[in-house]
């Protein structure tokens, strides 16, 4: 049998959801690509203040409550390396700091959900666990990141948006920072969601529009 070794360094990423290319990436890396300087600025000062944003003190109450599990927002069009930069700093922070990071397209977390709730006795028991799995890292996960918000197939039983305000607050109340990157124009929000995430957005994250050229207009 032909097997092929797999880099250690990336080796060490499997099961955060990471896409490989992008496992390891430092944000000197990011920084090397050219662009987007100010969002690379953001992101390094929200790395190398983790700790203090998850402080708390003596009687168990956070130091910072205004930063305390609040992330960020990349907002821009296709291509200007929203999802390169939000991977670079889950993977700064589980360098750093070992704690758990994961990363999954908002499209199929919420496929996965749905195949859980319709899940029955004929479902492969294995799979169930492996979409549980999956799940349960999008829940619970120290940092994760949330791609491509507002790609996701929506329905009359605003299914995909609820899920979304649900899963934001708990990780928010729960202090877990959540990076999301988005394609949607900021009135868009308040269309596809409902004003009231609109406004729950500006206080679990911070926003940053990334502007210029795609990266990818040499493939197009």
């Amino acid at each position: 049998m032909i097997t092929t070794r797999m880099d250690p360094e990336k080796a060490r990423w499997v099961g955060t959801g990471i896409p490989p290319r992008l496992r390891g990436l430092t944000l000197n890396d990011v920084e090397e690509m050219g662009g987007q300087a100010d969002a690379v600025k953001k992101a390094r000062h929200f790395v190398n203040g983790y700790r203090a944003q998850q402080s708390k003190n003596w009687r168990g109450f956070p130091t910072s409550p205004n930063d305390y599990g609040r992330g960020l927002l990349f907002a821009g069009h296709p291509g200007t390396g929203k999802t390169t930069l939000a991977a670079a700093i889950l993977c700064e922070l589980r360098r750093r700091y070992g704690i758990t990071v994961y990363a999954s397209r908002y499209s199929d977390h919420i496929d996965r959900e749905r195949k859980l709730v319709r899940a029955d006795q004929s479902v492969d028991a294995e799979q169930v666990s492996r979409l549980q799995y999956a799940v349960e890292r999008v829940q619970w996960a120290d940092a994760v990141l949330l791609d491509d918000v507002g790609h996701e197939h929506s329905t009359d039983s605003k299914f995909a948006e609820d899920t979304l305000e649900k899963l934001l607050r708990q990780r928010y109340d729960e202090g877990r920072p959540t990076l999301i990157t988005t394609n949607l124009p900021g009135d868009d929000w308040a269309a596809r969601y409902s004003k009231a995430l609109r406004s729950f957005m500006d206080q679990c994250t911070r926003r940053e529009i990334f502007t210029g050229e795609s990266f990818r207009r040499g493939d197009q």
